[in-house]
């Protein structure tokens, strides 16, 4: 039986009895811990925080075979929980791919969001705009106001410095913060701290959703990761589409999908990601390169690849 988790209760304890039952191995996908999730909303000092991490530890020693997202899980689950893990790092779908110059231009055309600035972030443009991309599910664990703080540096930085693009921010997902995040967007055009940045909220099908990766000149991550050893699915996506990421890289698993000055670039505060946009897109624009070339090699790099080394020799499929 193959189960993932989170969700942890009652997912561990029903699998693990019912293995029990049957006489059949649980093999456990760790994609995060439930109790770091629940420690979000409750505070890591809450009983029920505790009795939940608790509660994993108990049951994660029902399985047979553990399958992680990062090394650094597979490290916690040997020094912690007392169990063997083999890291099996998330690969993008299919879905998810470079595109030609020709398919971005009939893209960002027939983009609703887009389609008023399409001609400006051409390459063939008189002086093209730089679109970047982020997708959040607005919630506790992304801190949305870092990039609307590092926006407005980068806006006034552009007042003066005029080889600056224009910056078109598209920013994709649903979730409780939105709603709250849109306000503070209305109070800074209202105070004119975005002259020079266009911040636009999408719902988007997945197909739409991969074009719009591919069609971008930067992604950006702001997924702070609860437990400190899980990896973002959204940057393994924007690599699919080989779009070069920067993204909060202050915790331990960070390094296993981001390589520095590679394919990406980490910030630790809104002031380090402001100075990244303002050399990316100003005068160091041959990184940007850099990182885009690094993006799409690591765009090789697919699913079938990665499960084929792990899932398909434990489960005896190959």
């Amino acid at each position: 039986m193959f189960v993932q988790n989170p969700p942890s209760i009652p997912t561990l304890a029903v699998s693990g009895l019912l293995c029990f039952l049957r006489n059949t191995d649980l093999v456990i996908d760790w994609h995060n811990f439930g109790y770091s999730i629940l420690a979000l909303k409750l505070g890591a000092s809450h009983p029920l925080v505790k009795v939940s991490a608790l509660y994993e530890k108990l049951f994660a020693k029902a399985a047979a075979h553990h399958i992680t997202v990062t090394n650094a899980m597979a490290r916690v689950l040997r020094d912690d929980y007392g169990v063997t893990a083999q890291a099996l790092h998330d690969r993008p779908a299919s879905l998810y791919r470079p595109i030609s110059s020709q398919e971005k231009a009939e893209f960002l055309a027939r983009l609703p969001e887009t389609a008023q600035y399409a001609q400006d972030l051409l390459p063939a443009s008189k002086t093209p705009w730089r679109l970047i991309v982020s997708s959040t599910s607005w919630t506790a664990d992304e801190d949305f106001s870092l990039l609307l703080e590092a926006l407005s540096q980068y806006s006034a930085e552009a007042t003066s410095e005029v080889h600056l693009p224009k910056i078109v921010a598209i920013i994709t997902g649903k979730g409780p913060q939105k709603e709250y995040y849109l306000d503070q967007i209305r109070k800074l055009n209202q105070e004119k701290k975005l002259l020079n940045v266009v911040i636009l909220t999408a719902w988007l099908t997945p197909e739409d959703y991969a074009l719009l990766l591919a069609s971008a000149d930067l992604g950006v991550s702001l997924h702070t990761s609860s437990s400190g050893v899980d990896l973002p699915m959204k940057v393994v996506d924007m690599f699919g589409a080989g779009l070069p990421v920067i993204g909060w890289g202050k915790f331990e698993a960070w390094p296993e999908l981001v390589k520095e000055n590679v394919n990406g670039k980490g910030f630790e505060s809104s002031q380090q990601l402001a100075e990244q946009l303002i050399d990316l897109f100003g005068k160091n624009d041959a990184l940007l390169k850099q990182l885009k070339e690094g993006a799409l090699k690591e765009s090789e790099n697919r699913w079938d690849d990665e499960w084929d080394k792990v899932g398909g020799q434990l489960f005896k499929l190959i």
